[in-house]
């Protein structure tokens, strides 16, 4: 373990680039399956490295700066969950699931947006709706399906990594 990170954190940190990976990748296949223009602007293989190295390096970015653990711990707590119960685990999952989707989907779609109309000719470009509006689109297309990724993979994982790294119990901070 890393001098000087505790345990929460680190739990925090993998938990973070494991959920940004599957965003990435899901992001990916959800563009090229809804956008018939994807392909035209980049191929398959740019949508993916680029999509799933942003959702890294953003979800990189969320774990260290953000405090996403202490707020799924004051949720649980607020609600009387026991530590490492059903009902702590759910809950500890909201702020975290909601806040890296959230900003993570709304990146992946701004950038691939900006980029596809960057080389779309301009016979494609000139029958496209203007770009806040394509951007918007799509991320309400990625914002459920990363939504359900990221909640689902946060409360599945979270306590099999705790318990890998010798924490025990899941968004509380170590002493």
């Amino acid at each position: 373990m890393a001098k000087g990170m505790n345990k929460g954190r680190l739990v925090g940190m993998i938990m973070s680039l494991i959920i940004s990976l599957a965003m990435g990748i899901v992001s990916s296949i959800l563009v090229i399956a809804t956008n018939p223009n994807a392909l035209q602007a980049h191929s398959a293989f740019f949508i993916y490295a680029t999509n799933i190295l942003l959702s890294l390096i953003l979800g990189f970015l969320i774990s260290l700066l953000l405090p996403f653990g202490r707020l799924g711990e004051a949720l649980a707590r607020k609600a009387n969950a026991a530590p490492l119960s059903i009902k702590f685990i759910l809950l500890n999952a909201i702020p975290h699931s909601v806040g890296s989707t959230f900003i993570i989907s709304l990146a992946l779609s701004f950038f691939g947006v900006f980029t596809a109309r960057m080389k779309l000719p301009e016979p494609v470009l000139s029958t496209l709706p203007p770009f806040h509006i394509m951007w918007i689109g799509s991320w309400f297309r990625l914002l459920l399906p990363t939504l359900l990724i990221s909640y689902t993979l946060s409360v599945l994982l979270a306590p099999v990594i705790a318990r890998l790294v010798g924490y025990g119990k899941p968004g509380r901070p170590a002493k």
